[in-house]
Order: C-alpha cells, then sequence, then structure tokens
C-alpha cells in the first residue's frame, strides 16, 4: 500500500508540473512589460509638460526681475550688463536690453545656444509686456518680455523645453524599464529552470520506489541499537519475509534472546550491543513461526561503540555459503535506505560516492539520473543545483581526520548539524540532521533581547527630551516674566514721557487763549509757541519710534538698500544734532570728510546715526564732548560716536538694544527717553546686513559704533581698536541656560 502511494504520488508531481506552461507566462509577462511601457511614456509627456511650464514660470520671474532691476540700474547709472548678469535665471538662459524699435542694446547670458535673430524680435509689441513661443532651426525658445520706464524692453529667452537643459526624461525610465525586463526575465528563466527541475524531482521519485521495490526484494535492513531502552530497530524489508513481522518493529534484548538459536545469541548480543566488544559482524539463525531456522547476517563498524551502534541486517535464506564480497556490497547498498530522516551520504576508501538517499539528493537539487555511484567529490559538486560550496567542504570526506561535528547553513535559510564519521574500511559517512527550528528560536530571543534593549534606549533618550523640556520650558518661562517686566516699565515710563509734553501743550495753549498777558503780540507768546513746537517735536519722535519698532517686530518695516553716500548723510545729521548740542553746551566734533559710501538704506542710515547722536548728547552733562569720525576697510564703514558722558556699567551695558531697556542712573533719570533708540538702531542694522556695538566705563564716557558694508553681501567687522571691550547689540544669540539672578539674566 505504501508503494502504491509513492507511486501515485510522482503521478500526481508530473501532473502537475505539466500544467505549468511556461509560454503561458512568457505570455502574461509580456503584456505586463507592454502595459508598463505605456504607463513610463504617459509619465515621460507629464514630466515634459511639467518642465515646459517651469520653463514659462522662470522666464515670467526673470523678466519681471529684470524690469524692476534695470530700472533701479538706469536711474542710478549703474553698469546695465552688471545688472543682466545678477538678475538671468540659471540654465540656457540670455537676457536682452532691446530698444523701443526691438534693436539689442545689450546681451546677456547664454547668447550662444538662445540666439534669437533681430528680425523676429522687432516683430514683438514691445509696448506691452508678454509671453510667447518661437519656432526656430534650433527648437522652440519660449519669450518674455516686460517694458521699462525709459521706453526700452528687456526680454528673457530660453530653450521652450526645459530651461535648465536637464538629461532627457526617458533616459532613467528607459533603464528603469531595462532593469524590471531583466529582473523579470530572470525569474522567468529561473520558473522554467524550476520547472525543470520539478520534472527531475518527479522522474526521481519515480526511480526511488522502483529502487524501495528491489530493496525490498532483496530483504535486506538497517538496524539501530538504542542502549538506554536496549531496544533493536528492524525494517518490514527484513521481518516480513522471515514471516516475523508485517511492518517495522522495535525488539527489546530480551525479544531477540527468543528469536535467536541459542549457540548464535552471543554473536547476536555482541554485534547488536557491543557486550562483549571486538564482534562486529556474523551469521545469525532466527526463528521462524513453524519452527524453522532462517539465516541472517549482521553487521556493524569496527569502531562501533556501545552507545552508537547501526548496522545491516540480510536475509541469506536460500544461501548455502556466506560470500564476504557480497556482504560488504550489501552493507553499502542498505546503509542509503530511506527510512533514516536525516540526509545521508556515504563515500569508499577511495573517496567515490558509494551511496545517499533522497534528503541528501534534494538539498543540493542534484538531479537523480545524474547521481550514480563512483563518483568522485568534484563531480556531485558539479551536480549540484545550488550550494556546491558547502556541499564540498561539508559533505565530502575528511582529509585528515577521524571526525568532525559542525553546524552548516544549508539553501532555503535552513541549518543542519553535520557529523562525518571514518567507516571501518576507510571511507566516511555524512549525516546531516536538521536544526533549522533550533537556530530561529534562537535568533529570535537574540531578537527579542535587541529589542529590549532598544526599547530601554528609547526610555532613556525620551527621558532626556523631557528633561530637556523642562528646562527649555523653565528658561522661556523666565522670558516672559522678563518681558512682561519690561512691557510694565516701558509703559510706566512712557506714561510719563508723553504726559509731559502734552501737559505742556495744553497749559500753554490755555494761556495763549485766554491771552492771560495781554494780546497775542506779547513776546511770552513766542516763548510758550516755541515751547509747544519742542514738545510737539518731542511727542512726534516718541511715536514715530513706538510706530517704527511696532513695524519691525511685525515684519512690515523694507528697507531698499543701495549705494548710499554716507558722508552727506553724516553731515545732515550733524546739522540736525548741532542747535541741540550748543543748547546743552556740548561742544561736537565731527571728522567725515573721507566717510566713503555704503550699501544700505539711506533713510535708515540717517536714523541709526541720528539716534546714537541724540543718545550721546542726552547723556554728556554740560561742558562734555561728543566727536563723530569714520573709519572704512575694505568691506565696511564704521561710524563712531564717542561721547565724555557718565558711562554705563557693564551689567546694565548687557541689557542695552532691547526694546524697552532704559540705563539706570541718577544721570538717564533726568534725561527724556523711551528706550526704544537703540532698540530701533539694532533692528536697523541687523536688517541690513551691519554691526551695532558699545563700549563704555562709568565716569569715562561711552563708545557707539555702527558698521555698515561697502557693498552687497559683504562681510564686516569692528575696528581693531574696539573689538576687545564692545559689547556687539546685533546678531546675538540668547543663552541657553536661564539665569536668575537679575544682572546676569539681563546679560
Amino acid at each position: 500500500m505504501a508503494d502504491e502511494d509513492t507511486q501515485n504520488d510522482g503521478e500526481a508531481l508530473s501532473a502537475r508540473i505539466e500544467a505549468l506552461s511556461p509560454r503561458r507566462l512568457a505570455a502574461l509577462t509580456g503584456a505586463f512589460l507592454v502595459a508598463l511601457a505605456a504607463l513610463f511614456v504617459f509619465e515621460v509627456n507629464e514630466k515634459a509638460k511639467q518642465r515646459a511650464t517651469e520653463t514659462e514660470i522662470r522666464l515670467t520671474q526673470a523678466a519681471n526681475d529684470g524690469a524692476a532691476a534695470l530700472n533701479i540700474s538706469i536711474m542710478t547709472g549703474a553698469p546695465v550688463r552688471d545688472t543682466l548678469n545678477a538678475v538671468r535665471p540659471a540654465g540656457y538662459a540670455a537676457l536682452y536690453h532691446l530698444s523701443p524699435s526691438g534693436d539689442i542694446i545689450m546681451a546677456a547670458g547664454r547668447t550662444d545656444i538662445v540666439d534669437v535673430p533681430a528680425a523676429r524680435i522687432r516683430t514683438l509689441d514691445l509696448n506691452e509686456s508678454g509671453e510667447t513661443r518661437v519656432d526656430l532651426p534650433g527648437g522652440d525658445i519660449a519669450l518674455a518680455w516686460r517694458k521699462l520706464d525709459n521706453g526700452d524692453a528687456v526680454m528673457v529667452a530660453a530653450p521652450a523645453r526645459d530651461i535648465l537643459d536637464r538629461s532627457p526624461i526617458w533616459f532613467s525610465y528607459a533603464v528603469i524599464m531595462g532593469a524590471i525586463t531583466l529582473v523579470i526575465g530572470s525569474l522567468v528563466a529561473a520558473f522554467i529552470r524550476q520547472s525543470r527541475a520539478a520534472a527531475q524531482a518527479a522522474h526521481a521519485l519515480s526511480t526511488l520506489t522502483d529502487f524501495n521495490a528491489a530493496l525490498t526484494g532483496g530483504r535486506c535492513s538497517p538496524w539501530f541499537y538504542d542502549h538506554k531502552d536496549r531496544t533493536v530497530h528492524l525494517s518490514k524489508s527484513l521481518l516480513q519475509p522471515l514471516g516475523l513481522s508485517s511492518r517495522d518493529r522495535k525488539l527489546t534484548l530480551r525479544e531477540i534472546s527468543a528469536l535467536v538459536h541459542p549457540q548464535d545469541l552471543r554473536t547476536a548480543v555482541a554485534v547488536i550491543s557491543g557486550e562483549p566488544s571486538g564482534v562486529s559482524e556474523g551469521v545469525v539463525r532466527l526463528r521462524e513461526p513453524g519452527g524453522a531456522w532462517a539465516r541472517a547476517y549482521f553487521r556493524t563498524s569496527a569502531e562501533a561503540t556501545r552507545f552508537t551502534r547501526c548496522g545491516v541486517a540480510f536475509d541469506l535464506v536460500g544461501a548455502t555459503t556466506l560470500a564476504p564480497g557480497a556482504a560488504i556490497a550489501e552493507t553499502r547498498l542498505r546503509d542509503a535506505i530511506e527510512s533514516i530522516p536525516e540526509a545521508f551520504v556515504l563515500w569508499d576508501a577511495h573517496g567515490r560516492l558509494a551511496t545517499w538517499n533522497k534528503r541528501f539528493a534534494s538539498i543540493f537539487r542534484i538531479p537523480a539520473k545524474v547521481l550514480r555511484a563512483g563518483l568522485t567529490l568534484e563531480e556531485v559538486v558539479t551536480c549540484a543545483g545550488v550550494a556546491g560550496d558547502v556541499l564540498a567542504a561539508h559533505f565530502g570526506p575528511l582529509e585528515d581526520k577521524q571526525q568532525e561535528n559542525q553546524e552548516v547553513a544549508l539553501p532555503g535559510s535552513r541549518w543542519a548539524h553535520v557529523s562525518r564519521r571514518k567507516t571501518a574500511e576507510g571511507g566516511y559517512v555524512c549525516v546531516a540532521t536538521n536544526v533549522t527550528d533550533l537556530k530561529r528560536r534562537a535568533w529570535a530571543q537574540k531578537k527579542k533581547e535587541r529589542e529590549l534593549q532598544r526599547t530601554v534606549e528609547d526610555l532613556e533618550s525620551s527621558r532626556k527630551e523631557l528633561s530637556e523640556a523642562l528646562r527649555k520650558y523653565e528658561y522661556e518661562k523666565y522670558r516672559a516674566e522678563e518681558a512682561s517686566r519690561s512691557k510694565s516699565e516701558f509703559l510706566a515710563n512712557m506714561s510719563h514721557e508723553l504726559r509731559t509734553p502734552l501737559n505742556a501743550i495744553n497749559g500753554f495753549s490755555e494761556v495763549m487763549q485766554s491771552e492771560l498777558y495781554g494780546p497775542l503780540g506779547d513776546i511770552k507768546y513766542k516763548e510758550y509757541v516755541g515751547d509747544i513746537l519742542s514738545s510737539g517735536r518731542h511727542l512726534l519722535e516718541l511715536i514715530d519710534d513706538i510706530l517704527d519698532m511696532s513695524k519691525i517686530e511685525a515684519g512690515r518695516l523694507t528697507l531698499e538698500p543701495k549705494r548710499t553716500e554716507l558722508e552727506r548723510i553724516l553731515n545732515e545729521s550733524v546739522r540736525l544734532v548741532a542747535k541741540r548740542a550748543s543748547d546743552a553746551e556740548v561742544r561736537l566734533t565731527t571728522s567725515v570728510g573721507h566717510a566713503p559710501p555704503v550699501w544700505a538704506d539711506a533713510r535708515a542710515v540717517k536714523q541709526v546715526v541720528l539716534n546714537l547722536l541724540s543718545n550721546a548728547l542726552k547723556f554728556t552733562p554740560s561742558g562734555g564732548e561728543v566727536t563723530l569720525t569714520a573709519e572704512a576697510d575694505l568691506d565696511g564703514v564704521t561710524i563712531i560716536v564717542a561721547d565724555s558722558g557718565s558711562g554705563i556699567d557693564q551689567a546694565q551695558l548687557s541689557k542695552l538694544g532691547a526694546p524697552f531697556e532704559l540705563a539706570e542712573n541718577h544721570f538717564s533719570r533726568t534725561r527724556n527717553g523711551s528706550g526704544l533708540g537703540l532698540a530701533l538702531s539694532r533692528a536697523l542694522m541687523d536688517m541690513q546686513g551691519g554691526i551695532l556695538a558699545l563700549a563704555s566705563q562709568p565716569g569715562k564716557g561711552t563708545v557707539a559704533c555702527a558698521t555698515f558694508p561697502r557693498r552687497q553681501n559683504a562681510k564686516v567687522r569692528l575696528p581693531q581698536f574696539i573689538r576687545a571691550e564692545a559689547h556687539v547689540l546685533t546678531g546675538k544669540e540668547k543663552p541657553e541656560e536661564p539665569r536668575f539672578d537679575a544682572t546676569q539674566a539681563a546679560e
């Protein structure tokens, strides 16, 4: 029945193999590749349209930027070519400065690639802004033009398909398509090869069925002795012909003693159990059910121990003599019986293949029709479908060892414990036990340990992040409290500052209205009018400062940096504060005749200079001196305002520059001020890429420096004489750690 089941299984496997059609798989694969190619063509077209749209957007933006820049250059007299090069977009683009009639005044960019004929340009309506696309011999060219304030026009041209001239879109998709085709082709080839291997396996299964039938006809059986249970395992291929059993059986030594002839009992026990040792083969008579005796040949290895004993038994019914050569041949054959659950292979003393089982062949995908006795190890490796190196290294004869045990990685993510032993005749037997489940459990345990370690590390990282978040929260809370305190102090100061001039304006206005001193022609009214004007101007300055500071904080203040004549602005600023210095009896000295132009916003420069001069005059007592000088280097110009006033200590100096902060000393409290002057100056310098710094010593005066760049994006630095002692207000980073001391917190 078992042989019939095996034969049925082989026939079912052959039917399934025949149902696998490589042609059908090839047709499906071709259809998939055609659909994928159509999808890639659609994607290529879509990305080509995106590149063309991107080109049009870049040209429109470049035309707008170029028109704005050329208008400024023409107005300021800056070189037009430099302006064209500055606004030219990236890639293969060309800019043209055109006359109202369409003549090219100047061109910049890749005119060698984007060459628009003058005759074609004259056909454009340059009185209106527009975009178009022209067909030239070298390909389509996209154009965008804008009219300038003086009637000229600026035009930007680039290849219509892609301004950046990137590699063709189809190239990358072609590479991807080729790679996919190669992979799918490899898979189809592997499938076909696997189908052929399955066909060979079906043939091998049929051959194995016939081989098992031949072994059964030969009436032989392997036997295994379990020294713990003292039992012997025999297969039905030996027991059934003798009428002893119709299935495989485990017989105890007591049952063996009942079956074996008393004269052969010592030989049988010695061969099977190894007690006494030294007997490895012999002929034993077994009792048949009818009472007759049948002869059988039992053999094991000469090196077998009491703990590891196995061998082969042959039925010798009908044989009058025992031929040793025939017995050895039968032993080699029966060692390959398929009842052995592990992969098994036996090599003779000459290193040639003696016998094997189907599990060994299936591991290395060796076709049954090519595997035969007498092959060398190299020939067997050549026949292997996979892992030939593993077969050669761990399943062949040993060179200089008696035995070897090790774990080996097999194809299909499997592991086996391979044991190799030398046989009595000088050959080698190799047995491989599957230990994949054990390895996987070990790997799973290691994976869980790594995951646990990562979890612990994540928890530690989360704890550190939480600690950092708490620290930052405390710092932000402290900053918020400081900001609230500064706002409160500012409101208190400003309430007084705004009330004082308003009281003066209202009071003097009432006196003039009531004509307390007579008709309005009296000289006193002129004095009151002057006081009203002074108070109104002071109130206007306060309000302007507040508005400017609000615009800066809201991000709505826009500067227009350009080439600015610094000497003119400095002289104007000195004239504006000269009367104030004279009234305060402070000597104002200037030396700015050599100040070169700077790249900055003229109004912002003037406001910064006036703030620095006003602060210096405000905090300089009568009889003191305020000086204004300028020092230039290759990258910037530094305006230096020095006074001989009361000076500021370091704790108060570090607080200046923040909105609504005032230096607190007796002299400053007697002066008018909102604390916004330096904050405005600091913000304006930051917006222009400049530096604002202060250096001061109590009782010796203060030096304020404002450094402006001489050209766009220039890196400026303070003069050497003040770098060591200067407190830089611009571009300073806030401290990382909160300081709860009031003086240190302000710093």
